[in-house]
């Protein structure tokens, strides 16, 4: 802060700054007057059209006294010729604030309205879904825009509160949110068996035995990944598979497609495969499908 405390302050024309003992300093300007006992330790002088800020020695405590003091002398002559303002964001359905002379009212989804009245030397203004706050001094400027914040706090998911117009919200992923991200099982399985074909092919020697099963329907093919070809292929959609079963989609179905599909691999001299289950956990219709081929003849 010490590089800060070196740099003198240049007093604007229509400024007045006056120093007086104990080194209470009072600016006067276009927008006010303002006045501060800054720390005594410092040397406070007008030199020209300059104020300038000296440090006795070199302690650690002087060097920040030193910025300091500087920075509050120069936020003094600002606030007289410029003034500042702090601008809030009212965000959430429903919220909403109001001016009428200088009571500010905020409706932010309590019970009943939230009033507050400005402080002296200040003034709100409402833009929409923004309040403006207005005023010589900066520190008074920032207590009023924490206060009216404080009233209702952005929450992080989904931003809904009072915050600073520059103020980033870190925002947090809610349940519903990391449910809609989440991946089908259908994408799980389609990757599931993607890795396991990787290693998975038929041949003319030992082909492929297929499985798929929607919602509704098995589909069992024989497939010799060599050149491509399906050399036998049943489901349950056959007229003769269907005409046999009560259900199409139970543990019943998936072990007569099993026999079917083994029967037509024999007539056709295919007696070894090797199972692909499509991605599928092998239990339930799966898991019967393999068995009934299994006891059928077929050997995998």
């Amino acid at each position: 802060m010490s590089r800060i405390g070196r740099m003198p302050i240049a007093v604007p024309a229509g400024v007045t700054v006056e120093i007086a003992e104990n080194n209470h300093v009072t600016v006067k300007g276009p927008k006010g007057t303002l006045e501060r006992t800054l720390p005594s330790e410092m040397d406070i002088k007008l030199e020209g059209e300059e104020v300038v800020v000296t440090r006795p020695n070199d302690l650690k405590k002087m060097k920040s006294l030193h910025g300091l003091t500087r920075t509050l002398i120069h936020n003094m002559v600002v606030g007289v010729t410029e003034g500042y303002t702090k601008t809030l964001e009212v965000n959430g359905v429903g919220y909403r604030a109001s001016k009428a002379g200088k009571k500010l009212t905020l409706n932010l989804g309590y019970s009943h309205p939230v009033e507050m009245e400005d402080p002296e030397g200040l003034e709100s203004e409402v833009q929409d879904n923004k309040i403006i706050i207005k005023g010589i001094d900066k520190e008074k400027v920032g207590q009023y825009a924490a206060e009216i914040r404080d009233k209702r706090r952005p929450e992080p998911y989904k931003g809904k509160g009072i915050k600073y117009a520059d103020e980033v919200i870190r925002r947090k992923v809610g349940s519903g949110q990391v449910m809609v991200s989440k991946k089908s099982r259908t994408e799980v399985r389609v990757k599931k068996h993607n890795r396991m074909r990787n290693h998975l092919a038929g041949t003319a020697q030992r082909p492929r035995l297929a499985v798929f099963r929607s919602n509704n329907h098995m589909y069992a093919q024989i497939i010799d990944d060599t050149v491509g070809n399906t050399l036998v292929s049943a489901s349950t959609l056959d007229k003769d598979i269907k005409a046999e079963l009560e259900k199409t989609n139970n543990v019943d179905a998936a072990a007569k497609l099993g026999t079917v599909i083994a029967k037509k691999a024999l007539d056709k001299g295919i007696s070894t495969v090797v199972f692909d289950r499509g991605g599928f956990i092998y239990a339930g219709k799966v898991k019967a499908l393999a068995e009934a081929a299994r006891e059928a003849g077929l050997d995998f």
